[in-house]
């Protein structure tokens, strides 16, 4: 299955990350720069009021991935 991000939704902050509100949601996009022995991309992370925020386990290197996986866990398309 192909995802794709709904990228009207996301807005960019003065910090560089993205972020957005989905069924509940706060979805927080962020960069990870490459480091000796390690990779970059894009990570994302989903926070609910009172309980303990979700990340992603890989990062992306395109940003619309990373977005698109993160409404996909909003919308109880994709696992935890």
């Amino acid at each position: 299955m192909r995802l794709h991000a709904n990228v009207s939704i996301w807005q960019r902050e003065h910090d560089g990350t993205y972020v957005a509100e989905l069924n509940g949601y706060k979805l927080k996009l962020t960069w990870k720069p490459e480091a000796p022995g390690e990779r970059r991309g894009f990570k994302w992370e989903a926070e609910q009021e009172g309980k303990e925020p979700i990340q992603s386990d890989e990062l992306h290197e395109e940003a619309e991935i990373a977005m698109a996986q993160a409404e996909a866990f909003a919308q109880g398309k994709l696992a935890s």
